[in-house]
């Protein structure tokens, strides 16, 4: 199993004890090319756990059947031999990447039509299922399609996980805490493998939001802009956030520091980000993993 897989972060907390796992939360994100998680103690507030680990094969589903087959084997043996994932867990959240994803006003949606507002933006596959997300933080829907090997892969080990979206645990993450922005607009890119997610917000709500499929720093950088531009947002004053797969040491944010004046990292914050595991990781990389309302149901 170890060559299956490798390891790019990993921190534990002494206070991690896998006997009482059960007293924990635990949040896993389902990335193009690996897979990331963390674990949480309500009793003391805070992360005891973080890691990241990487495919040997970098799998994109959308590449066909097979990317998916292969892809779902890999989490399969991690779900079923990683000596932290095969623990018991008293909630448990899993957060799923796909480009393939709407959002709908509460008011407008109906649930007998999930599929017909998804199939209208994207082509979705019959491997595929839908599924659907009651933002908390807005009266918003969000419709998703998740090729359905990944899903049975999870539900296999934990039946009772929480699914998400990795577009809306950003946005139950984002709203709340940029309600009250001094900022009329703000920008976010999630950097992922093979992909930058633009959420824009306005108000303290999403005006924008949507992921593309990037094969170069310059592509990026182009989406970025063409999104500023589309949405009159001034390069010079609108705030814009990197999260995901990015630093400050990175080619693409010194690239993308020539077009957008204010460009900064999106590091977490609040009480659950104290203490040592937090402190020894860079939190804008594993954003969505580290809020523990997720594995609320």
């Amino acid at each position: 199993m170890p060559g299956d897989y490798q390891t790019q972060f990993s921190v534990y907390d002494r206070l991690f004890d896998p006997a009482v796992s059960e007293e924990f939360f635990l949040s896993i994100r389902i990335e193009p090319d690996g897979l990331s998680f963390s674990v949480y103690s309500p009793a003391h507030g805070r992360y005891i756990g973080l890691e990241s680990l990487t495919f040997p094969d970098s799998v994109r589903i959308k590449d066909g059947p097979m990317a998916g087959i292969l892809y779902s084997d890999y989490l399969s043996r991690l779900l079923t031999n990683h000596p932290v994932l095969t623990n018991n867990y008293r909630k448990v959240c899993a957060i799923f990447h796909s480009r393939f994803f709407t959002l709908v006003p509460g008011p407008l949606f109906n649930d007998d039509l999930a599929g017909d507002y998804l199939q209208f933006v994207h082509k979705i596959g019959a491997d595929s299922r839908i599924l659907i997300q009651n933002l908390r933080s807005a009266d918003i829907r969000l419709v998703y399609g998740v090729y359905q090997g990944l899903i049975q892969e999870m539900e296999s080990r934990f039946p009772d996980a929480r699914k998400v979206h990795e577009t809306g645990a950003l946005l139950d993450s984002l709203l709340p805490r940029f309600k009250r922005s001094e900022a009329p607009e703000l920008i976010f890119v999630n950097i992922e493998y093979g992909s930058a997610g633009i959420t824009v917000l306005r108000g303290g709500l999403p005006v924008f939001c949507n992921a593309f499929e990037c094969r170069t720093h310059e592509d990026t950088v182009y989406f970025i802009m063409f999104v500023m531009e589309q949405l009159a947002l001034n390069p010079e004053k609108t705030p814009l956030y990197l999260l995901g797969k990015a630093g400050k040491e990175d080619a693409l944010f010194r690239l993308l520091a020539k077009y957008v004046k204010k460009v900064d990292l999106l590091e977490q914050s609040g009480p659950q980000v104290g203490g040592y595991v937090t402190v020894q990781s860079e939190t804008h990389r594993y954003y969505t993993l580290l809020n523990p309302s997720l594995c609320e149901l």
